[in-house]
């Protein structure tokens, strides 16, 4: 069986805190998986891995599956939804609060 917490942005902002909270205690793995949520959602849950320690992972196949709906915020936060070794540059989600 799987040994760890996917968070679910998609399932709920709160959800996932919660979620993550209960992971870290316990010391299990922790990644991001809202696998068909493009552009804002998609930032959302990156933005929402990038400022929870311990995620090992963002998974998110909303750019590859619907790029029309990524463009818009592609332009703004190309690194976002370019894979470069791997990783996306969620350094770029700077701003207060979830940082875009």
């Amino acid at each position: 069986g799987y040994s760890g917490v996917a968070l679910k942005a998609c399932k709920g902002h709160t959800e996932a805190l919660f979620a993550a909270a209960a992971a870290q205690k316990f010391g299990m793995f922790l990644c991001v998986q809202d696998l068909t949520c493009p552009g804002y959602s998609f930032l959302h849950s990156a933005s929402l891995a990038a400022r929870i320690p311990g995620v090992a992972a963002i998974e998110g196949n909303g750019r590859q599956y619907c790029p029309a709906a990524n463009k818009v915020w592609a332009r703004q936060y190309p690194g976002m939804f370019k894979l470069t070794d791997g990783t996306v540059q969620t350094e770029l989600l700077d701003g207060m609060g979830l940082g875009f």
